[in-house]
């Protein structure tokens, strides 16, 4: 039995539908993450959980218990929000202590569950600081520190870290990972930052108005994306629209690379004529100096240095693909050089095109 579900979960405001049915289920200690652009329901799903929207349809269960009827103060979650929401008049000792007040639980065992959190946090030497005297990653850990206090069954995380710069991003990422690592919280986590939902999540859900396009590990989302709207809302991808010419030898026609044929071992499972489209990541793509005869060949129109890689855009056909170069690669190849470019058979993805 699962230990955190949704069961046919929706949610109408009159004829608009925010959220439709579905069903979500959490092993005990996992990290979820809910992963979608604005609007498709990942937040209406986690007030859902938290007991701050009732659905419209279904109910939520914890551990076999429903949880539905239940305000949210009784469902023992902790709640972490974008905004901070610490107490400006409170130091962060006491912030952290506040809900273990409300609960009753007495003067040595929050002492010790404080001084616990506040080492997990990296925080001890500041216990005694103001909101205003602390920086924004700073208070997001005061913040967590706070819902762990109450050593919850669930973690809930409304896109903790949206309003902070982005190495505090980097930074408080890896540390939620670290902290819900070691406490061993079930959590469940809404971004619509992708890399930070593959980076520390054990699954990832993608969600699509109001529905779940795909659910899995963060490497199943990557490198087999589901849908073409996964595809090309996960991480960057070349699609380029495609057709099965020989089916056991894997091999397909792009449209636009008139005369040039490739082997993509993922075809394999379609028949001849189906329409594919194809999806190539950008460092799946080899760029040669020299155009291979028989090969593609192509020329490169832009050229982006990106820190630990460069991304060079290329005229393949009638196609604008994007290519990641490692380190100094870039430098081989100028703007208005011609490549060859080389892609590997398996790493290419397709999806079937309906007529």
């Amino acid at each position: 039995m699962s230990y955190l579900s949704a069961e046919n979960v929706s949610k109408s405001y009159g004829a608009s539908a925010a959220l439709l049915p579905l069903n979500l289920s959490l092993e005990q200690g996992e990290l979820v993450t809910l992963l979608g652009p604005s609007g498709c329901g990942k937040t209406t799903l986690l007030r859902i959980v938290a007991g701050f929207t009732p659905p419209s349809t279904g109910r939520v269960l914890l551990g076999g218990r429903d949880l539905t009827p239940l305000p949210a103060a009784k469902r023992q979650m902790g709640m972490v929000f974008q905004a901070y929401s610490l107490f400006p008049n409170l130091n962060a000792e006491d912030n952290v202590r506040f809900g273990l007040k409300v609960r009753g639980v007495g003067a040595a065992e929050s002492e010790r569950r404080l001084k616990t959190l506040f080492e997990l946090i990296g925080l001890s030497e500041m216990r005694k600081r103001y909101p205003n005297q602390l920086s924004g990653g700073q208070q997001q850990r005061v913040a967590l520190a706070r819902a762990l206090a109450i050593e919850p069954q669930v973690l809930l995380l409304d896109e903790p870290l949206s309003a902070l710069d982005a190495q505090v991003r980097l930074n408080l990422r890896d540390e939620i990972r670290r902290v819900q690592r070691e406490t061993g919280t079930t959590t469940l986590f809404v971004t619509h930052d992708q890399e930070e939902a593959l980076a520390i999540s054990d699954r990832v859900v993608v969600m699509e108005k109001g529905q779940i396009a795909q659910l899995g590990t963060p490497e199943d989302i990557y490198r087999r994306p589901a849908t073409p709207f996964v595809a090309e809302f996960v991480g960057t991808a070349n699609s380029l629209d495609a057709a099965v010419l020989d089916p056991e030898r894997g091999l397909i026609e792009v449209a636009g690379w008139t005369g040039t044929s490739i082997v993509v071992d993922a075809a394999r499972a379609f028949g001849r004529g189906q329409r594919l489209r194809l999806y190539l990541r950008p460092e799946e793509l080899r760029l040669s100096a020299q155009p291979q005869p028989g090969g593609l060949a192509g020329q490169i129109t832009d050229k982006r240095f990106l820190g630990s890689i460069s991304r060079l855009s290329l005229k393949v056909g009638s196609h604008t693909l994007v290519a990641d170069l490692q380190g100094n690669e870039a430098g081989e190849f100028p703007i208005g050089s011609q490549v060859g470019v080389e892609l590997s058979p398996l790493a290419a993805h397709v999806l079937r095109v309906e007529d």
